[in-house]
């Protein structure tokens, strides 16, 4: 008979772009569900790629990382031949791996890993179509994802309505994908210490990347009373040389008052900025933005939220009634629909008690853990 010191601990092994310290919804979420897995008792080895320097190998909160130094770059994707020959020396082994989609090497994956393997996808969003280079990679992605979505045992969505929306919804559709909503953070509890006072304040957390809106919140902010104040928290610069709005025209907004740049908040300075506000705007423009942690975050502060009506984003606001929703890239209805949120009261009790049923943790872990469970039997 064996003993309990004997049995194997369970695996998981999980790929995607970035890990730990690199900051995005994917990435915290990917690091929420490993450090949940690790609780429950997993042995949890995530492989990401570096943004810089040498192959390293590290234990980040009770996960093993192993960043694999990154052998090119195109667009936003990031390719390591030292993660795919990873995947290639693993295959002999069994256990599960949970993929989080976009991830360029995707088909890959679907062969190098051998048939004793379980996987999980979580496909997180689309790349956009739009110049002839950026319609390629993004159709590029498009068949690698089908690879290894046909391959996976079970396939994971934000929403029932981005998958709906989604480029590859039809193989969603097949494949009956499960939708669990991403992770975020409850951020109860902080107080007004970045209020200021006079003004009432919108505000907006994130890095500004092309598909957050920063343009068109800029538009609508100028049609907006003076006394309204946008507060930024996050850094001023995008993920690429490619910045992802009018960087001269916000240097212009911030001398002239109107717009105030915190720069990258502390974890503990969040629930505080949140708390800070009178209405919190996610003016997303594109399929990069498929759920919107930072609007649950807000809301569990207590922060009426405006967000854009694109697919998996709308859903928030819809199922808690906690705000407006605006027509996408549309500056004129952004304003109006801020200004609404700004006059309006919301009923904050049910839309809390919405959020701890559906969206703040534990929910979302815990059905991941399901999978995990039931995977491994």
């Amino acid at each position: 008979m064996l003993s309990e010191s004997s049995i194997a601990t369970p695996r998981i092994d999980v790929f995607l772009q970035y890990y730990k310290p690199h900051v995005s919804g994917l990435t915290n979420m990917a690091a929420d569900l490993a450090e949940a897995a690790v609780a429950d008792g997993y042995d949890v080895h995530v492989h990401c790629v570096t943004k810089s320097g040498p192959t390293t190998v590290e234990n980040v909160d009770g996960v093993t990382v192993h960043a694999y130094r990154r052998t090119f770059s195109l667009g936003r994707g990031n390719f390591s031949v030292a993660m795919l020959n990873a995947a290639r020396r693993l295959r002999r082994r069994s256990g599960i791996a949970h993929f989080h989609l976009p991830l360029p090497e995707s088909a890959a994956f679907s062969w190098l890993l051998g048939p004793k393997w379980r996987s999980v996808v979580t496909y997180q969003c689309d790349a956009p179509l739009g110049s002839f280079g950026d319609t390629a990679i993004a159709r590029a992605l498009d068949v690698s994802h089908r690879v290894l979505i046909r391959r996976a045992d079970v396939v994971c969505t934000s929403s029932a309505d981005y998958a709906e929306h989604s480029r590859l919804s039809q193989l969603f559709n097949e494949r009956v994908s499960v939708p669990i909503p991403a992770t975020s953070i409850d951020r109860a509890g902080g107080t007004r210490r970045f209020a200021v006072e006079g003004r009432r304040q919108i505000g907006f957390l994130g890095r500004p990347t092309t598909e957050k809106g920063i343009d068109v919140l800029m538009d609508a902010l100028e049609s907006l009373s003076d006394d309204v104040l946008l507060t930024l928290a996050g850094p001023l610069d995008g993920l690429t040389d490619r910045v992802g709005y009018d960087r001269q025209r916000l240097e212009r907004l911030i001398a002239e008052g109107r717009v105030r740049s915190l720069g990258f908040l502390d974890e503990s300075d969040i629930a505080d900025f949140h708390a800070s506000l009178d209405v919190f705007v996610l003016p997303s423009t594109n399929s990069f933005e498929a759920f919107g942690i930072v609007q649950v975050e807000a809301m569990s502060a207590g922060t009426p939220v405006v967000a854009s009506a694109l697919p998996g984003v709308r859903t928030i606001v819809q199922s808690t009634g906690f705000g407006e929703i605006a027509a996408v890239g549309d500056a004129v209805d952004l304003a109006m629909a801020i200004s609404r949120a700004l006059e309006r009261t919301y009923d904050a009790a049910h839309a809390r008690e919405v959020l701890e049923q559906r969206y703040l943790p534990p929910v979302p872990q815990n059905a991941y853990l399901e999978i995990y469970r039931r995977l491994s039997r």
